[in-house]
C-alpha cells in the first residue's frame, strides 16, 4: 500500500444511508393524512349540526306561524257564525223565540271572540298586523251592539223607513273589517312569512257575510215590516195595579174596590200606588195616574207619577202627592180613579185601572 492509498482511504466521504430516513417520511405523511381526515370529519359533523339546527329553526318558525294562524282561523270561524246568526235575525226578526235574549247572546259571543283575539300571541314579525286583526273584531263587536239596540228600538217605532236607514248605516261595522283585513293583513302576512322562509302555512281568509245585500235599505225595510209588538219579538209586556192606599195626617188607609173607604182628609194627601210588572221584560218609565172626582162631579183633580224602572214579575210603590180635598167634600162620597200604565206593547188592560169610593172625614180631635 502506498502513501497515496492511505491518504485516499483517509479522505473518503461516506455516502448517506437513505434507508434510515424513509420511515420518518412515512410517519409524517400518515400524520398529515390523519389530520386531513379529521378535518373532513369535523367539517361534516359541523355541517350536519348546522343543517339540523337550521331545520329545527325552520320547524320552530313554521310551528309558530301554524299555531298562530290556526288560532286566527278559529276566531274568524266563530265570528262568521255570529255573522250568520245575526244575518238570520236581521232577515226575519220574528224568527227567534225572544228577540232581545237572542241579540244579547250574540253580543256576548262577539265580546268573548274579541277578547280571545286580543289574547293571541303572534310571531314577532306579525305584531303590528295582529293589531289590525284585533281592531277588526272590536269594530265588529260595536256593530253587533248597535244592531241589537237598533232592532230592539225598532219594535216600538212606527216609522220603519227611518229606522231602516239608520240600521243600513251600520253596514260598515260588518263589511269594513273584511275589507281592511284583506287589504292590510292578508297579503302582508303572506309576505312576512315568505321573508321568514316559511311557505307551507296558509293565511286564513275572512268573509263575514255571505249575503252582502243584507244591509241594503230595502232589505232592512222589508225585515222591519214584520216587526210588531208581539211577545215573540219583545217578550210579554204588561203591568197591573197591585194595591192603592191613601196616606193623610200620618195615617195610611188601604183602599178596597167595591166598598166605601173612609179616609182622613188633610192638606197634601198622598196616594200610594203599588204596581206589578206582570210581563217577562223590564219596563221603564211606567206612568201612574190618579184622578179624584168631587161628589158633585165637577172639575176633577189629576195627579201623575212615574216608576223609572220595574223588573219583570216585581212590584214597586210610587207616591203620588198633592191631592187636596176641599171642605165641601167632607163626609160625602167621591171617587178616586187610579191607573197604572199602559206600557208599550201591552195588550191586556183590564187590570190597569181601579175606581175606589172614598168618604173623606176630618181627623179626630
Amino acid at each position: 500500500m502506498s502513501f497515496f492509498d492511505d491518504d485516499a482511504e483517509a479522505t473518503q466521504v461516506p455516502t448517506p444511508d437513505t434507508r434510515s430516513r424513509r420511515p420518518r417520511s412515512n410517519r409524517s405523511r400518515l400524520r398529515i393524512q390523519r389530520l386531513v381526515l379529521a378535518l373532513v370529519v369535523l367539517f361534516i359533523v359541523v355541517f350536519a349540526i348546522a343543517l339540523v339546527f337550521r331545520s329545527c329553526q325552520q320547524n320552530a318558525k313554521e310551528s309558530a306561524y301554524r299555531t298562530y294562524f290556526s288560532q286566527v282561523q278559529a276566531v274568524i270561524k266563530d265570528a262568521n257564525t255570529v255573522g250568520r246568526q245575526l244575518g238570520a235575525v236581521v232577515t226575519d226578526p220574528t224568527r227567534p223565540n225572544n228577540l232581545k235574549t237572542t241579540l244579547n247572546q250574540l253580543v256576548a259571543k262577539q265580546t268573548e271572540i274579541t277578547t280571545r283575539a286580543e289574547r293571541i300571541d303572534p310571531p314577532g314579525k306579525l305584531d303590528q298586523l295582529h293589531k289590525v286583526f284585533v281592531d277588526g273584531m272590536k269594530v265588529r263587536l260595536r256593530g253587533v251592539q248597535d244592531m241589537r239596540d237598533g232592532l230592539l228600538a225598532a219594535t216600538n217605532v212606527k216609522n220603519k223607513g227611518v229606522t231602516a236607514r239608520k240600521l243600513a248605516a251600520l253596514s260598515g261595522y260588518f263589511t269594513g273589517p273584511d275589507a281592511y283585513y284583506n287589504e292590510l293583513y292578508y297579503t302582508q302576512a303572506q309576505k312576512a312569512m315568505a321573508d321568514d322562509g316559511v311557505t307551507n302555512v296558509s293565511v286564513p281568509t275572512m268573509d263575514y257575510f255571505s249575503n252582502h245585500d243584507l244591509f241594503s235599505q230595502s232589505a232592512l225595510a222589508n225585515a222591519l215590516s214584520r216587526v210588531s209588538s208581539s211577545a215573540k219579538l219583545t217578550g210579554i209586556h204588561g203591568v197591573g195595579l197591585a194595591g192603592v192606599a191613601v196616606k193623610s195626617n200620618d195615617k195610611t188607609t188601604i183602599l178596597l174596590v167595591g166598598k166605601n173607604n173612609s179616609i182622613v182628609a188633610s192638606v197634601g194627601m198622598v196616594v200610594r200606588v203599588t204596581v206589578e210588572n206582570q210581563g217577562d221584560v223590564t219596563e221603564t218609565n211606567v206612568p201612574v195616574k190618579v184622578t179624584w172626582t168631587p161628589p158633585d162631579n165637577s172639575a176633577p183633580q189629576t195627579l201623575t207619577g212615574t216608576i223609572a224602572s220595574l223588573a219583570a214579575h216585581q212590584k214597586q210603590t210610587v207616591d203620588v202627592t198633592g191631592l187636596n180635598i176641599p171642605a165641601s167634600a167632607i163626609s160625602k162620597q167621591s171617587h178616586l180613579k187610579v191607573q197604572a200604565g199602559p206600557v208599550s206593547g201591552e195588550k191586556y188592560l183590564k187590570n190597569n185601572v181601579a175606581v175606589y169610593v172614598i168618604t173623606p172625614g176630618l181627623p179626630a180631635q
